[in-house]
């Protein structure tokens, strides 16, 4: 592996961990943070790179030699990630490198084998390249679940009344909202037309795709190694 590799593939888990305690205090305060977004989209990138790159020293190594000044200068590489076989030779093509089955059989093979329409275990990739390519926009919502950790207590008629019981305990004779409050559970006592919703936020999640985003940046990472670390035992 070259030493630019190495860095991007390196860099990519340094800021993996750096997203890691910017989610959690993210999930402490309930708030999504634009930093939070940033290493997000910095992760998935470092990955998009270091799988462009590979097939760059690929393309060095078997397509260069044979091409022209001018033809090197307007191949456009990549690493192919498409929905279907004649976008995957569009995408060679784009890279002069139409020809890949015939120069290099075996990788075009396994590049042919990592495309989401070959297999629905390449999903990940197609994710990748959507999510990296949304850039610093990318989407994060909460994710959650009922938890006895925050009360908020609302009328329907408007108003509402946000709590922790963990910081906060209540007498005899208070009441939230018209509500009296229970002081053995620390909850409301029932009342017509008051609703309590004890809520916390467990994880972020990519708005448009409705999958764990920290996990699936993790994943990403491990997953990119693996491709890459097969890819170069080919070339």
């Amino acid at each position: 592996m070259d030493t630019q590799l190495a860095s991007m593939l390196g860099r990519a888990d340094e800021l993996l961990m750096e997203l890691e305690d910017e989610y959690n205090n993210c999930l402490k305060a309930q708030n999504i943070t634009e930093r939070a977004k940033n290493l997000t989209h910095e992760v998935l990138e470092k990955l998009r790179s270091a799988l462009d790159h590979t097939m760059v020293i690929a393309w060095n190594k078997y397509i260069a030699p044979n091409l022209s000044e001018q033809d090197k200068s307007r191949a456009r590489v990549y690493f192919p990630t498409v929905g279907n076989l004649n976008a995957l030779r569009s995408t060679l093509g784009r890279g002069c490198m139409a020809n890949l089955d015939k120069v290099h059989k075996n990788l075009y093979d396994f590049v042919l084998k990592q495309q989401p329409f070959s297999s629905g275990e390449n999903q990940w990739l197609d994710l990748l390249a959507h999510i990296a390519a949304e850039g610093k926009h990318v989407r994060l919502t909460p994710q959650k679940r009922k938890e006895n950790y925050r009360i908020k207590v609302s009328r329907p008629e408007g108003g509402s009344v946000s709590l922790d019981p963990s910081s906060v305990r209540f007498g005899h004779g208070v009441s939230v909202m018209g509500a009296p409050i229970d002081p053995m559970t620390q909850r409301i006592v029932p009342t017509p037309g008051v609703t309590e919703q004890a809520e916390t936020w467990v994880s972020f999640i990519f708005e448009s795709y409705e999958i764990n985003a920290l996990g699936f940046c993790k994943d990403a990472c491990q997953e990119t190694r693996v491709l890459i670390k097969e890819m170069l035992s080919i070339i």
